[in-house]
């Protein structure tokens, strides 16, 4: 009977987050691929690029929450251009697909992804980008248990909603260094389920401002401390700090988050791939969800010089 009652207490808390405060976790995949958040980074430093991964959170012994993320972005016309260099002119395009499913709410985002890449000098390049966004909100009535709460929005209305919106990005490249201001949801809407308002799910607007800089310890180490500002639906301020050092075969590093949560993650790059594990892992001892883990796997091809 324990187990049945946490499990309710678990599915209750993550109803209740996602139905007060609607949004998708960005900051678990970013740090990780920027170009989910920022629109201006596609194909910046490479002719192709493909990521995948999953978020999961578990919390004793079951997975009440899982995150999808799916990545492409291309350099149209690369393999006609000769002598190219990470400092030509270039047009970058992509998509990018984010889905979150917590209990019977599932939420799914496209991306629809065009950057330019304008060197300013030698060493310097201006990148911004543009997206068009895709979001539906669906709520799942057959996955739902007798043992559920009820509430008016799982078993009647309208389950599926849909909004169209957009979003840019504008990133500054040098040497060693990056820095970028970005923002989705440029015209925020409301999820309507039913006539009455007090069942909709409102959207809100997402601001990033992310910065890091790479030093070279010793001819086979580097460390890149890395920072990103963000605001949530509930607190206009969140923030994201890590450092990550690089090593010939691998790299690794950590960080903290502002929701009062430290992670951890290491990259293993083999010939075109890379692959990254980063556990999510919150400081409070009576927190109730559990630690999160994200699986990331990344494929690039003729990235650029």
């Amino acid at each position: 009977m324990s187990c049945i009652k946490k499990i309710l207490i678990v599915l209750i808390v993550l109803v209740a987050k996602f139905t007060n405060a609607q949004d998708f976790p960005y900051h678990y995949f970013s740090h990780i691929n920027p170009l989910i958040s920022n629109p201006s980074l596609a194909a910046v430093s490479s002719d192709i690029k493909t990521d995948v991964g999953v978020y999961n959170l578990w919390a004793g012994g079951f997975k009440p929450l899982t995150d999808y993320m799916v990545s492409f972005s291309m350099s149209p016309g690369f393999q006609k251009q000769s002598r190219r260099t990470l400092y030509n002119t270039k047009v970058g395009i992509g998509a990018v697909f984010l889905k979150e499913k917590i209990g019977p709410f599932n939420q799914n985002i496209l991306h629809l992804i065009y950057a330019y890449h304008i060197p300013l000098d030698r060493k310097t390049i201006l990148s911004m980008g543009i997206c068009g966004m895709v979001e539906n909100m669906e709520i799942d009535v057959n996955s739902l248990s007798p043992l559920q709460t009820d509430d008016p929005r799982l078993l009647s209305g309208n389950n599926n909603s849909f909004l169209i919106d957009g979003g840019f990005g504008a990133t500054l490249h040098g040497e060693n260094y990056q820095f970028s201001f970005s923002a989705l949801n440029l015209a925020p809407g409301v999820f309507h389920f039913r006539n009455s308002s007090a069942e909709d799910i409102r959207n809100y607007r997402k601001y990033f401002v992310a910065g890091k800089y790479n030093f070279e310890v010793i001819d086979v180490i580097d460390f890149q401390p890395e920072f990103t500002v963000r605001n949530s639906k509930l607190h206009s301020f969140n923030f994201d700090v890590s450092g990550t050092f690089g090593f010939t075969y691998f790299s690794c590093g950590g960080g903290y988050r502002s929701e009062n949560s430290v992670f951890i993650f290491a990259r293993i790059p083999f010939n075109d791939f890379n692959f990254t594990y980063t556990s999510e892992n919150p400081l409070r001892s009576n927190h109730l969800i559990g630690n999160g883990h994200t699986f990331t796997v990344g494929w690039n091809i003729n990235p650029s010089n």
